[in-house]
């Protein structure tokens, strides 16, 4: 597999980064550590017409914790970087478990926050070489009007895998999104738009410079499983993100949430999750979490072979799994006194 000949921009500010962007076609693209554009380039399922190269752009390469702020990454922060991170280590320990699970540790060294949040949508179909697409009609992702995962659908429905979009939405996590007039903070669900053909919608000539995720409440847990065939380099057919805070008077919750990944069109929370706040977590609470969790997923057929009804059995699984542990490290920091 070879790269096109591509045309390449390489601006020096934000503000240049987002004019190339909002001037050129749909078909312009900014690029990162590349991990995900490169392989869709050499596949030819992406031809861009511009190639705008953030590397230039200063100011995005920081992490900065502050207790009462929270947690300051910006978007060109490597995977690797954040893997590394004291700060992070130390009071978002989960957002380094998700990160080492992406990939292997070469990716991670090249691969962006900013860009794991934005990757495209993985599919049995799209995400094969050209040549064994050409035996089918284009599907939605390329232009046609098939979706050859769900036939009788006329919407796409390839999945978004990403592994630390769960992550940062369970710990409260928000974006800064920067155009060419100014800066917007979004929740980091809204940038999804459930479309498998365009998973991620930023808005015309508009970039993620930063990601925000507030101060860990003090007695809390959470935690991130994976379920992928391999250990290194597959996507999650299954990703389960947890977040758990609790009250140290009388242990009842003060927060939670429960994100999904790899069985959906976007990360999809479970609402069931949010109604434990005031609440003991009992083992009753659980179960009926993780079936909510299990009926609110949708996994289809995908490059991993992995049948849609092990998936969905699996859901509740790591729902349950991921709300127990949780559980018990809220539990232990409060019998810490930590």
């Amino acid at each position: 597999m070879t790269l096109p000949q591509l045309e390449i921009s390489y601006p020096e500010t934000v503000v240049d980064a987002c004019r190339l962007l909002e001037a050129g076609s749909e078909a312009t693209q900014a690029i990162a550590g590349g991990t995900d554009l490169l392989m869709s380039l050499k596949d030819g399922q992406k031809q861009p017409d511009l190639i705008v190269d953030l590397w230039g752009v200063p100011g995005l390469s920081r992490i900065e914790y502050d207790p009462g702020k929270g947690l300051q990454i910006g978007a060109l922060v490597t995977l690797g970087q954040l893997i590394r991170n004291r700060d992070v280590l130390s009071h978002y320990p989960v957002l380094a478990q998700a990160a080492g699970q992406v990939g292997s540790v070469q990716l991670q060294g090249m691969a962006t926050i900013g860009g794991n949040l934005c990757q495209d949508s993985c599919c049995v179909y799209f995400n094969r070489p050209e040549e064994v697409r050409l035996s089918l009609p284009p599907c939605h992702k390329l232009g046609g009007n098939t979706c050859h995962v769900v036939p009788s659908s006329a919407d796409c429905w390839a999945p978004y895998t990403g592994d630390l979009a769960p992550v940062l939405m369970a710990l409260g996590g928000t974006v800064t999104v920067a155009g060419r007039n100014g800066e917007k903070v979004r929740p980091i669900a809204e940038i999804f738009t459930g479309d498998g053909s365009r998973p991620v919608d930023l808005g015309a000539g508009r970039l993620i410079t930063k990601i925000m995720c507030p101060s860990p409440a003090r007695h809390s847990g959470a935690v991130y499983f994976k379920l992928r065939p391999r250990e290194t380099l597959d996507y999650a057919v299954v990703g389960v993100a947890v977040s758990l805070s609790l009250n140290a008077e009388d242990s009842r919750c003060e927060n939670a949430a429960v994100i999904l990944t790899g069985v959906g069109r976007a990360p999809l929370a479970v609402a069931e999750a949010e109604e434990l706040k005031g609440r003991k977590v009992t083992a009753e609470a659980i179960e009926r979490i993780a079936k909510a969790a299990t009926k609110l997923s949708h996994p289809v057929k995908s490059v991993s072979g992995t049948e849609p009804g092990y998936r969905r059995n699996m859901v509740k699984v790591h729902v349950e799994r991921g709300l127990s542990v949780s559980l018990e490290a809220a539990m232990a920091s409060i019998g810490d006194g930590t």
